[in-house]
């Protein structure tokens, strides 16, 4: 992996009539696939290439990610992929970018490119043109675009911001981030850097909105630090902790109070394994040899008050270890009585169902479990109200373009800074995925064109191959079950051979299923027959169609739902 570092002057003030044009490809109404591009003239910067989780209506969908078809149009402009930071929601789709534009240079902070490299291993993709960048020193020549950094705080190390020149107009982007001024882990936000860039002239700020709504400053990671100690000291039995795997600075907290009241330390999540390995090898998490180990047996030798289990699946994901440790499913470990689970995390927004039913199953089982609702065991990585205030104090731009988060937290963001600072309307931007922005020594304004900026679903090893189209009937059949009607037919004459055969799949109760079944069996043979008496040559495909309408409509009569009904037909 090479370090890439070019100090240069600035570009040269002058009259320039093209539009600096500033496109979001993802991270406006989710919290997730965070993607923006820097466009001007022949160049362009792409900011983030993250993932979005499912929602609970995208059936089977293994994530979401940013639609790229838009860069594909100016593929040739493109000069490079820089990264903010580690997490999923900005760098998840680095390896489906990079398939699409191989030869893209991505640059990013070492630990940033380390979860990349591993990410890149999985989908064995080789020569990445992966380069490091020293938030403190780099500046970046990428065509006509001048990119220099400032560190921020955030649940995981080396976040960033980034300050952007171009010709027609300087922007900044602040990635996601908190203002910590007594971090547990590392150094806090650059103030003298930021306030510095805000001494030159910014024409717009895209900032981080996520905790917009809240008022004050974020929790400070010290003081969650101090809280999980407590916890440390007062707990006898089994210590359970579920984090995010990403949040380096606080696991090498709790590795620190695990070494300090003398519990070996257990990891169950691959996920945790494999960034943990990654944060060591770069020197972002130190533990004495030894006393971290992969989940094993001798586990259950040691006595209770000498064991910490760290563990991922904190968002009540179906399938992740502690899912499966609270339904009793778990190979190695089951609740005992005297365990306490601590829930290092919040819920991320949409996803509170889960998580609470996850919750329910380990009270049931027989746990103690702490969250944040009752202690400081977790501190959001976005800024509440009083972050965003200082944020704009320091940067002093022009405009102000909220970014990540949902609509009504983007709306808190610009309504909060338009009463605080006396910003009019128009210098605040609430934008929508794909919408335009054009920046000039005319102003700023949003564009009439629009880039794609659509909903591209991953699922298994398909991508973009399920539509919207495909996602309703798998709702359909979530709700009202599948119905199958299977038909033998003589190959000449097509005259059936007995009756349809009727098979059902979580559409009817047993003590109906006869009745609903036998209706359902005498439209089937119904629609069949009237079908070729009418046309004797009709297609395969009008035939089931019209057996398939006419059974559907018979059981929205009969019992008021409409399955998806499935004819099968066999000629011979």
């Amino acid at each position: 992996m090479k370090t890439f570092r070019k100090i240069h002057r600035p570009p040269r003030g002058g009259n320039f009539s093209s539009d600096l044009r500033v496109i979001p490809l993802g991270g406006l109404n989710e919290v997730g696939k965070n993607c923006t591009v820097f466009e001007f003239e022949n160049d362009a910067i792409v900011v983030d290439a993250g993932l979005q989780f499912p929602t609970e209506d995208m059936l089977g969908i293994d994530f979401v990610i940013p639609d790229f078809s838009y860069l594909q149009k100016i593929k040739h402009k493109i000069k490079a992929l820089i990264l903010t930071h580690g997490h999923l929601d900005h760098i998840g789709a680095v390896s489906h970018f990079l398939k699409k534009f191989p030869n893209t240079p991505v640059f990013g902070a070492p630990l940033t490119l380390g979860l990349v490299e591993r990410q890149l291993q999985e989908f064995e993709i080789k020569n990445a043109r992966l380069s490091k960048i020293d938030p403190e020193k780099d500046v970046l020549k990428l065509g006509k675009f001048e990119i220099s950094f400032f560190r921020v705080n955030h649940t995981i190390p080396d976040g960033v911001g980034i300050f952007l020149k171009s010709p027609a107009g300087n922007a900044v982007h602040t990635g996601d981030f908190k203002f910590d001024f007594k971090p547990a882990v590392g150094s806090a936000a650059d103030l003298g850097r930021i306030a510095a860039i805000g001494r030159q002239k910014v024409d717009i700020l895209f900032s981080d909105s996520t905790n917009a709504k809240r008022e004050g400053f974020c929790t400070s990671e010290n003081t969650v630090a101090k809280t999980l100690e407590n916890i440390f000291e007062k707990t006898r039995g089994r210590l359970i902790i579920a984090t995010f795997s990403s949040s380096i600075g606080r696991l090498q907290k709790i590795a620190d109070f695990a070494v300090k009241y003398g519990r070996s330390i257990f990891v169950s999540g691959r996920s945790m394994l494999q960034n943990l390995e990654i944060a060591a090898n770069l020197g972002f998490f130190k533990v004495p040899r030894g006393v971290v180990k992969k989940l094993n047996p001798k586990m259950s030798e040691l006595p209770s008050n000498k064991v910490l289990i760290l563990t991922t699946g904190s968002q009540g994901e179906p399938l992740s270890a502690l899912s499966r440790i609270a339904l009793g499913e778990h190979r190695q470990i089951q609740i005992q009585k005297g365990d306490t689970i601590v829930f290092s995390s919040s819920p991320i927004p949409g996803n509170e169902r889960p998580t609470f039913t996850l919750v329910n199953n380990l009270l049931r089982a027989g746990a103690h479990v702490i969250g944040n609702d009752a202690m400081d065991v977790h501190a959001s990585g976005h800024g509440f109200s009083g972050d965003l205030k200082l944020m704009f104090s320091l940067i002093k731009p022009q405009h102000v373009a909220p970014v990540h988060g949902e609509f009504h937290m983007r709306t808190a963001h610009a309504e909060m800074l338009q009463n605080e600072f006396d910003l009019r309307e128009n210098q605040t931007h609430l934008l929508e995925n794909g919408d335009i922005l054009k920046i000039s020594a005319a102003g700023v304004r949003k564009s009439k064109e629009k880039a794609s900026a659509n909903l591209i679903l991953v699922d298994g090893f398909g991508v973009g191959d399920i539509g919207t189209k495909v996602l309703r009937e798998r709702q359909k059949m979530s709700e009202n079950g599948i119905l199958i009607a299977l038909f033998r037919a003589a190959d000449k004459s097509k005259k059936l051979i007995g009756a349809p055969e009727i098979i059902s799949r979580g559409f009817i109760f047993a003590k109906t299923s006869r009745e609903v079944v036998e209706t359902a069996r005498h439209a089937a043979q119904k629609s069949f027959e009237a079908a070729i008496a009418k046309n004797p040559k009709i297609i395969l495909k009008d035939l089931k169609r019209e057996i398939a309408r006419s059974v559907q409509t018979q059981m929205q009569k009969k019992i008021g739902r409409e399955p998806t009904v499935l004819p099968v037909i066999v000629f011979g």
